[in-house]
């Protein structure tokens, strides 16, 4: 990879991380005031927290203590496994969500 693209990398990691994850939090926030998955529940949302908040912070620090050179195919490792925790991240986010928006006792919406 050409060292001229890094701003470009840059710039979309971190737009992943203050845009995208964010983003997903608000849709899997948006699901559970819904009432959806159907078979969720405030448990249930505070389990997927933990879970996917715990792998996202695994491949994130595991992305940062790599130290892969631009040079290298392991850079692109890097790459993808800082971009699943932000995924991972905002899934987490969305699930914290979940455990304060979920209505308890109502029938969900159809």
């Amino acid at each position: 990879m050409d060292p001229r693209y890094l701003k470009i990398v840059d710039a979309l990691v971190l737009l992943a991380l203050f845009a995208g994850a964010p983003a997903i939090s608000a849709v899997v926030g948006y699901a559970a005031w819904k009432g959806r998955p159907s078979g969720f529940d405030r448990e249930r949302y505070a389990l997927s927290f933990v879970a996917s908040g715990a792998a996202a912070m695994f491949l994130m620090m595991y992305a940062q203590r790599m130290g892969a050179d631009v040079r290298t195919a392991q850079y692109y490792l890097q790459l993808a496994c800082f971009l699943l925790g932000v995924f991972l991240f905002g899934i987490a986010g969305g699930c914290v969500f979940g455990v304060f928006l979920y209505r308890r006792g109502e029938k969900p919406p159809e």
